[in-house]
């Protein structure tokens, strides 16, 4: 991972990388999950939207600027699992009730995807039941290269299917810059 600061501006340039590996599974997502404050709760964005999207599940989303909150996208699913994911994503902006933040923009041409949930990835992979979610304390903001598809488009269990898997011998970076107002 790579940060370069302006310091003209103060804008970061981040830049993580990942080269492959021939020997690991494939991965179920590339990029970095933060803890932020929880004051920091509104997701405001330009991209597939406004509900959840996912490599499988572009189609559902439409193109536009959305404003969405970290309790708006937990989906409460009998069993914890991943949600809230934003696809495709341009800019998007982590911001407090008074509207002050963080952008997130996208710095290469790929864009990136990203989610803002009370709960981090950990947590809900952790969980079996609602019930045994902590209280919430923080928001954690997701910014991914890339993400693998849900699956189950056919039963409950259905598998990913293969064009939606992330193969781990393949090169992924998540190039963004990130900009305090």
């Amino acid at each position: 991972m790579r940060y370069e600061v302006d310091a003209a501006s103060g804008r970061v340039h981040l830049t993580a990388r990942y080269a492959g590996a021939t020997d690991a599974p494939t991965l179920p997502a590339f990029g970095l999950e933060w803890t932020l404050p929880k004051q920091y709760e509104n997701l405001r964005f330009y991209g597939l939207g406004p509900e959840e999207t996912y490599h499988d599940r572009l189609h559902g989303g439409k193109l536009g600027i959305f404003e969405r909150t970290a309790a708006e996208d937990n989906a409460p699913y009998l069993v914890p699992q991943e949600t809230g994911n934003h696809e495709d994503l341009r800019w998007a902006e982590v911001l407090d009730a008074q509207g002050h933040g963080m952008r997130i923009s996208q710095a290469g041409s790929e864009h990136f995807a990203a989610s803002l949930l009370p709960y981090s990835s950990l947590m809900l992979e952790e969980a079996t039941h609602q019930n045994e979610l902590p209280p919430v304390r923080h928001t954690f903001l997701r910014l991914l290269a890339a993400q693998m598809g849900v699956g189950g488009d056919d039963s409950w269990g259905a598998p990913v299917h293969e064009q939606y898997q992330l193969p781990a011998d393949r090169a992924y970076t998540l190039d963004v810059n990130l900009e305090l107002f």
